[in-house]
């Protein structure tokens, strides 16, 4: 008898066996996520995880769109729709159907289909917690003691309601990490900012007067948690805890007494925690990153960019990060009050290309827009009108950022309802977003009659800007 019809056999069969083995392996790495978008911000959604884009999804005609996630890592991701972003959840075979209204973004959001109860849990979650913010307002104004036993109260009741959904429906570890965090460390957030709300003392007396105990929870803190380090609750907790702690450590070495995020020592002391508390290269750059901009965009104090930018690069390894907080750093000094305002080109709606600071002929608020933001678009320019109307004495000038032609700008603010006046775009705008750092895009210039810089980091929302224009007035 040959062997050889055996031998095909076995050959054929384990052939088939190693190619259902594959699939099998294909399939435990793949899943699928897709919905419908009410009154969409855009044609497309994107999908990004960290900070890296994982695609563009465009929409059909009925505004729905489908992916397919293959070889990929489980986990919080993001989808984009041009205004709103929001988290979910996915893991392999997940089969995951979402129907969001634009108009209510967050609130109308529902998830169906396998992993849905999981990732619904999730957002009532996010949800529950930002309507009881008020409430934790409220709260903080409470004896410590007091304040500790209302929060615990809050927090216990969640704990309490995620056990009884997992004994229902069961429950992946990983949303279970997630879960827990979202809980957790948003009571650690609520007890870090306790000293900061409360207004009853200042914070230097308050941490004084603290119960022994009131920070124990410090002890369950983890620093390096790389599977959190995209969370929001988790980055927003760290981000408020190395205020605190800085605070705490500043007030032993200085004479202050209350928190001035603009202090040159306190936000030096801010790095070399994060440096000491964290080794996670990625979360310690981000909260590295983080600060330093915080601080550059928030102090007027152009002579203490230096010494704060030599104490980021030197605990930093993300050498892109340290690059844009030079770039940063000397496009502020740059922007130093009194400097003349940096020579960029302007172009108005008849095409004209002219000195930004040649428009300048009075008093004047200089403010942007970008037209990926049309919330924006709207409540700037409604704020400059109301402005305008109390303020005659000041001219106000609004850019597009984007590189666009002036009629596509007309036809942008015709769309929206605004009055084509006073209205410019760059001439090179990649090269005047980086001069004018703009960003974020609410800021504003306040400029005298010759273009001289008063504040290059105004906000047209802030009363405060109010007392400048007329100070700049009676000058």
């Amino acid at each position: 008898m040959s062997l050889r019809p055996i031998l095909y056999s076995i050959i054929c069969l384990s052939v088939l066996v190693s190619c259902k083995k594959d699939n099998n392996e294909i399939e435990k790495s793949s899943a699928f996520f897709g919905g419908q978008i009410i009154n969409p911000s855009s044609n497309h959604i994107i999908i990004f995880k960290s900070s890296d884009i994982i695609d563009t999804v465009y929409l059909d005609s009925k505004n729905r769109f489908k992916y397919n996630f293959k070889n990929f890592e489980a986990g919080l991701y993001n989808f984009y729709d041009g205004k709103e972003s929001q988290a979910f959840l996915i893991q392999p075979n997940d089969s995951i159907m979402i129907r969001v209204n634009t108009m209510e973004f967050d609130e109308s959001l529902v998830f169906n289909g396998i992993g849905e109860k999981e990732n619904n849990y999730l957002i009532n979650l996010f949800l529950e917690t930002e309507k009881q913010e008020q409430e934790v307002l409220e709260i903080s104004q409470l004896k410590p003691e007091a304040f500790d036993e209302k929060l615990s109260k809050i927090r216990q009741e969640k704990l309490d309601k995620l056990a009884k959904f997992k004994l229902r429906y069961g429950a992946s570890e990983l949303f279970t990490v997630f879960a827990l965090a979202n809980i957790n460390y948003n009571y650690y957030y609520s007890k870090e900012a306790y000293p900061f709300i409360n207004y009853s003392k200042s914070e230097s007396e308050l941490f004084k007067d603290l119960p022994k105990d009131f920070f124990a929870f410090r002890e369950e803190i983890d620093y390096n948690n790389n599977v959190l380090k995209d969370y929001r609750p988790y980055i927003s907790f760290l981000r408020f805890h190395f205020n605190n702690i800085a605070l705490q450590e500043h007030f032993k070495h200085s004479e202050d007494d209350i928190y001035n995020n603009q202090s040159l020592e306190y936000n030096l002391d801010k790095l070399d925690l994060i440096e000491n508390k964290i080794t996670d290269t990625f979360i310690k750059n981000r909260l590295l990153y983080y600060n330093m901009i915080k601080f550059i965009n928030a102090s007027k104090s152009v002579d203490d960019y230096d010494k704060l930018l030599k104490s980021f690069s030197q605990k930093s390894t993300n050498n892109k990060q340290k690059l844009k907080a030079n770039h940063l750093v000397n496009s502020y000094k740059r922007l130093k009050p009194g400097n003349t305002i940096p020579d960029v080109m302007v172009i108005d709606k008849n095409e004209n290309t002219l000195h930004l600071k040649d428009i300048i002929s009075k008093p004047s608020i200089v403010y942007f827009w970008d037209v990926k933001d049309r919330y924006h678009l709207k409540v700037c320019h409604q704020r400059a009108k109301e402005l305008k109307n109390k303020y005659p004495e000041f001219d106000f000038k609004a850019i597009c950022v984007n590189p666009i032609s002036s009629k596509e700008q007309a036809s942008i603010l015709q769309r929206n309802n605004l009055v084509y006046k006073d209205e410019y775009h760059f001439e090179n705008a990649k090269k005047a977003i980086e001069f004018l750092s703009i960003k974020p895009i609410n800021k504003v210039f306040i400029l005298d009659k010759n273009a001289v810089i008063v504040n290059p980091k105004a906000n047209m929302f802030d009363i405060s800007i109010e007392k400048e224009m007329l100070s700049l007035i009676n000058q």
